[in-house]
């Protein structure tokens, strides 16, 4: 029986944060005089770089930041929903009757995405695609949330939501999957509670989820008013990628456990 791949999509995810650092603080070097970069691109001058084109920059890593974040949430629900087919008949009752609860709810957000059947393009006729889709879907929530058939399960339904991945909907996740609490258990690492100086799990879960929700209220400012003018300095970036990256590793680590318990 394969276990599912954890490492994988946290690789990816480390991977993808280093080379912001990369380009964060090579745009901080390159504004500052005297200029060494060069290009043969037409209509670029290098020479030009100054803060406005830093603080573009330090948003779009937010933005990134944000997007490869929740990639790598969706990568692990995915991985751990796959396992949990396999191991669905293994599971307390309890815990199978909340998967499957959950199931269908997110299996109803899921269904808000496709208002319609009909073509965009005139004549307006039945989408075969579409339909293709939702005959799927509607064979899924009969075979495994009607017949409890663990088979029957798109696992990419557990990752889908329609909202920011703000603690609150991590733990949502995972709660589909019937793994409470994660962020919380997410804070008990070391890294966790040493990079906010506290020792108790307590605290560590407050700043945990209050720095999160914080970086998603910049993330969210930052996509509705881009503004070169103004920005966040490069020390706040990169505080906030240690922060995640810290997160990430912790959260991985915890779905390791749990599904070692299934």
């Amino acid at each position: 029986m394969a276990i599912p791949d954890l490492q994988g999509p946290l690789d990816d995810f480390i991977d993808r944060m280093s080379q912001v650092r990369v380009v964060v603080v090579t745009l901080e070097s390159a504004s500052n005089p005297p200029h060494g970069l060069t290009t043969y691109r037409h209509g670029i001058d290098l020479a030009n770089i100054d803060p406005k084109a830093g603080n573009t920059v330090n948003a779009m890593s937010l933005i990134f930041l944000a997007s490869s974040f929740e990639e790598f949430i969706r990568e692990e629900i995915t991985q751990c929903a796959e396992y949990m087919m396999q191991r669905y008949s293994a599971l307390h009752v309890d815990t199978r009757h909340l998967v499957r609860d959950a199931y269908w709810t997110a299996t109803l957000q899921r269904l808000k995405f496709s208002r319609s059947i009909l073509t965009k393009q005139k004549p307006k006729v039945p989408d075969v695609i579409a339909l293709g889709k939702l005959g799927a879907l509607v064979d899924s929530v009969r075979g495994f949330v009607v017949g409890d058939d663990a088979q029957q399960i798109e696992k990419s339904i557990f990752s889908i939501h329609a909202n920011n991945f703000r603690p609150r909907v991590v733990d949502e996740l995972a709660l589909r999957l019937g793994i409470k609490e994660l962020i919380a258990s997410a804070a008990e690492a070391s890294k966790i509670k040493t990079y906010f100086g506290v020792t108790r799990k307590s605290d560590a879960v407050q700043k945990l989820r209050a720095k999160l929700d914080e970086f998603y209220d910049r993330r969210n400012d930052t996509v509705h008013s881009l503004n070169g003018n103004t920005g966040y300095a490069v020390d706040v970036i990169l505080d906030y990628l240690d922060i995640f990256e810290a997160t990430a590793g912790s959260i991985k680590a915890v779905l390791d456990r749990s599904v070692t318990d299934w």
